[in-house]
């Protein structure tokens, strides 16, 4: 039984937990303020394959309740933010108040593993490829989630090492599929735009513009390899990037959509999003310890998002 902490309603949590499922394990996932249930995981539910528990995954008490109920084998906390006190310090002891509840039921329940999402975006700045031995900048943190997760995985370094429970962090970056409610990243825009017809909304999105290339990875490739992580018998690091390993040009990108909802047009911003670039993520180690690789390519990828939509689901 593995616990996944924003497994019911968060866009990667709810993805991985099917991925768990589809590998033969069933799972807990926590609900917290949002009761919205993926289609997706409806059948799992149904089954008993998926079992929900309201929880608050930065109250240790909250997760203690879990473990009273459920003998869980491992922890997977991919949840997207955490929100605890008050004031500008919010953020910040969320995060704090999340990784300590994690660490100590993790201790008392005597798992195998807990995986932490983590992010490419310790990679901003850089060019060409990127690997996980890449020394890291601690100051460069143009966001807070950015912060946030370079102190998990320190926190979780030292965690694995002080306790001897294999501690993952997954550096994860581009992804886009079904439940995407955020859906900050452009494809994600672009197919609900095609899907709805309606005009497209490029606020606040990053690397935009009509010569911008991102790695990207679909939804349910980037969860099935986390699942991949979690489930290992043996890994060799702590530290593993998930993508796809190469990039994809926002105007290929436009022309699957394109291919996908005939019709569709998109006028991008011209030229380079003016951020400094993300690199491509080299995948070696995720191959190496779990025979990972992408089902998905970019049509593909595009073509299971549009059928998704146009099945009535909302995101």
């Amino acid at each position: 039984m593995i616990l996944v902490v924003g497994g019911l309603n968060g866009f990667i949590g709810s993805n991985t937990t099917e991925a768990l499922v589809e590998q033969g394990h069933d799972c807990v996932v926590t609900r917290h303020e949002n009761t919205e249930i993926p289609r997706f995981l409806q059948k799992q539910i149904d089954h008993r394959h998926v079992i929900i528990e309201p929880a608050d995954s930065t109250s240790v008490a909250d997760l203690r309740k879990i473990g009273e109920k459920h003998k869980i084998d491992g922890i997977v906390n991919v949840a997207g933010g955490f929100a605890s006190g008050e004031g500008p310090l919010r953020g910040l002891q969320g995060y704090f108040n999340m990784l300590s509840a994690t660490f100590q039921v993790a201790q008392e329940w005597k798992v195998k593993r807990v995986t932490f999402s983590s992010t490419g975006g310790m990679y901003l700045g850089l060019q060409g490829t990127a690997n996980e031995e890449q020394p890291l900048y601690l100051g460069q943190n143009p966001f807070p989630i950015l912060a946030y997760q370079k102190i998990v995985e320190v926190a979780a370094g030292q965690f694995a090492k002080k306790t001897g429970v294999s501690t993952i962090c997954a550096r994860l970056l581009g992804m886009y599929g079904p439940f995407d409610g955020g859906m900050l990243g452009l494809p994600s825009r672009l197919v609900h735009a095609a899907v709805s017809r309606k005009p497209l909304n490029l606020e606040n999105v990053f690397f935009g513009n009509a010569e911008d290339s991102l790695d990207l990875c679909y939804i349910k490739d980037l969860a099935r390899a986390i699942a991949l992580l979690q489930t290992a018998e043996k890994l060799q690091y702590d530290v593993y990037n998930v993508g796809s390993g190469s990039a994809t040009p926002n105007r290929e990108l436009v022309d699957a959509i394109k291919k996908a909802v005939p019709g569709f047009k998109a006028d991008l911003p011209p030229g380079h999003f003016p951020f400094p670039p993300f690199p491509v993520m080299e995948t070696k180690r995720l191959q190496e310890d779990t025979g990972f690789s992408p089902k998905f390519d970019a049509q593909s990828g595009i073509q299971h998002y549009v059928d998704w939509l146009k099945a009535g689901n909302p995101k």
